[in-house]
């Protein structure tokens, strides 16, 4: 396997980070069927209860119609469902929040290696960082 290359690229190496990251969390998730993606929309939305397309994808930071394409997954493994509401609104089906219990341990198992592999200081630094890009 050949030495991956050494970029002095901000934007290439914050990219190969957090698919570095999102490996970690997906093979976490794996026996679930989830995504750590998928994950993050099904806790926000039970977090939510329930919400319309726009309430969520505004809350999980997508676009609507990015919203729509990553939801067809979930609708169609029935983790999803409609509910009563403005807009085309959904909430957490039976076997959605069944999933969701079975993976959330998972992710606080993805979250402890995370935290082992970089420790305090650079999970704070991962947080600064973050917070000046994102907000």
């Amino acid at each position: 396997m050949a030495s991956l290359y050494k970029s002095v690229c901000y934007c290439t190496n914050l990219r190969r980070s957090a698919n570095a990251l999102s490996d970690i969390y997906d093979t976490s998730l794996k026996s679930t069927g989830l995504t750590a993606a998928q994950y993050y929309l099904l806790i926000t939305l039970w977090r939510l209860g329930s919400a319309n397309i726009t309430h969520w994808a505004e809350h999980v930071g997508l676009e609507r119609s990015t919203m729509v394409r990553n939801i067809r997954p979930l609708q169609k493994r029935g983790l999803i469902e409609t509910a009563p509401g403005r807009g085309k609104t959904f909430t957490l089906s039976a076997q959605g929040r069944q999933i969701l219990n079975s993976a959330v341990p998972l992710w606080q198992k993805a979250q402890k290696k995370v935290e082992t592999i970089l420790g305090k200081s650079d999970i704070e630094a991962l947080f600064r960082i973050s917070e000046k890009l994102l907000y």
